[in-house]
Parts: C-alpha cells; structure tokens; sequence
C-alpha cells in the first residue's frame, strides 16, 4: 500500500484503540452524562463519529468507483487540495474553533455504551476497509462534496486526511468530557 494511504489506516487504528479504551475507561453513568448544557457527552462524541462514517462510506465509495476507471495512480505522492488542508488544520485537537453540525450529523438518540461501541467499530472497520481498498487509485482526480455544505468540495484524498483528522478532534473533545 502506498506510504500515505498506511499513514491513514494507522490514524484510524489509533482512532478505534483511542475510541476502545475511552469506553472501557468511562464510568456507566457518566457515558452518556452531558458536561454541560449544549456540550455532547462521551457518548454523543462517539455517536456523532458513527453518523459521520455512515454518511461518508457511500460518497466515499462512490469515488472510489468513479477513481477505478480513472489510470491508476502509479507511485505519485497524494497532497491534500486547499479545502482538505484548511478543513484538517481546523479538525487538529486541541479545538481552537467549534463549528456547529447540521442536524444530519447531529447525534438524536445514543444507544447504550455496547450499541455505541459495535456501532463505531463496525463502521470505523468500514472506513479502513475504503482507504486499503483506495490502494493505486487516483484519490486525487475524483471530488466529494461535503454532506455538511454543498459549497465545499475536496479530492479522495483529502477526504481521507479529514476523515481521521475529524475523529481525533472528537475523541479529543470526549476525553475532556471524561476528565
């Protein structure tokens, strides 16, 4: 697999340990306790994730498709697009700049602490599974415009960059819930 693309399975990796041990660590009845009003609980932090990846995957492998009948990549290095650099450095804990969701994303009704935990791992297994599977595609050459905005478009790759950077911000968020 090409250097950035193991670069990203790794982060997502990071992302489900980081993701396990936030659960198994959380006390029952502070998991879906709000810190404060407005503030997402552990819970909802992790839930959030799970809508993001279940919004994500069929975009994702749309462009993955629309890549497969692109030439392959070949050896080139991927860079993010400006929308995916400025959308990651954004993303990147500690939060310097909350952004409100849309209501798509927003998380409704969290299950319990075992829905939450299958459900984040089944799908953040699902994104590992779209970027090993990206392997020799040209990420570059095919867009996504972003669920959260239709205004904002940005490369696979990009995509990707955001996808993991997103989720270390949230998991982020949720360990200060934690403390």
């Amino acid at each position: 697999m090409v250097r950035q693309l193991d670069e990203i399975v790794t982060e997502l990796e990071q992302a489900r340990h980081q993701a396990g041990a936030l659960m198994a660590t959380t006390p029952e009845a502070a998991f879906a306790r709000r810190p404060a009003p407005g503030r997402w609980s552990v819970a909802e932090c992790l839930d959030h994730l799970t809508l993001t990846a279940l919004i994500f995957l069929p975009l994702l492998d749309a462009a993955l498709a629309e890549a497969r009948q692109l030439p392959p990549a070949g050896a080139r290095r991927f860079r993010r697009d400006f929308t995916g650099w400025l959308l990651c450095t954004m993303s990147e804990p500690p939060i310097r700049h909350r952004v409100a969701t849309t209501a798509l994303f927003t998380p409704a009704q969290v299950g319990s602490r075992g829905e939450v935990r299958a459900a984040y791992q089944r799908l953040q297994g699902e994104l590992i599974e779209r970027v090993r599977r990206s392997d020799g595609l040209a990420l570059d050459r095919v867009t996504i415009t972003s669920p959260f905005d239709a205004r904002i478009r940005y490369h696979a790759y990009s995509c990707f960059r955001v996808l993991a950077a997103h989720q270390r911000r949230h998991l982020w968020q949720a360990e200060q819930v934690q403390r």
